[in-house]
């Protein structure tokens, strides 16, 4: 399986699993992965969730016994909906990582969190979980290509750019 496939279907897994993910991003030039979650209403307590945020993921990596190196959260707001993007490093970021990360969104932004799409069943979220983790395990480096994976009446989607100046 080539590389730039591997991100594709890692990214439509991702989507798959977790309808709360608005969009997803894969940076090449940095490694990086962004997680874009979307709330229908104004920002609230976006410092309090952060330093939670933040203590939550430090421990997990504490106790996991993994070095990060990229990680951040950022919100902006837009006219319709408030934008938090959480940004990680694709080398060391796990299945358990990511459930973590979407279970702590949810648990502090609750209704106001867009879910686009159903729950996924209790049976279809292990083997999308098992698909996830092994394309983690895969993905070793990144392609050469801008990759961004969003949902659009009901199907996932994945659109690239490549990478100029290479």
């Amino acid at each position: 399986m080539d590389l730039n496939s591997t991100q594709v279907d890692l990214l439509i897994a991702i989507l798959v699993r977790f309808p709360y993910i608005g969009t997803i991003h894969c940076e090449p030039e940095t490694g990086t992965l962004r997680l874009v979650f979307l709330l229908n209403e104004p920002e609230q307590g976006f410092e309090g969730f952060a330093r939670s945020f933040r203590a939550h993921l430090a421990l997990f990596q504490q106790l996991m016994g993994r070095s990060v190196q990229a990680s951040s959260l950022r919100m902006k707001e837009t006219e319709q909906l408030t934008v938090l993007e959480v940004v990680r490093d694709l080398a060391s970021i796990t299945m358990a990582e990511l459930r973590l990360i979407v279970q702590l969104v949810r648990d502090y932004y609750g209704e106001s969190l867009v879910q686009e799409g159903p729950d996924v069943r209790e049976e279809d979220a292990l083997e999308q979980e098992m698909i996830i983790e092994a394309l983690l395990r895969e993905h070793a480096e990144s392609g050469q290509e801008r990759l961004t994976g969003f949902r659009e009446n009901g199907r996932v989607l994945v659109f690239s750019t490549a990478i100029g100046g290479g």
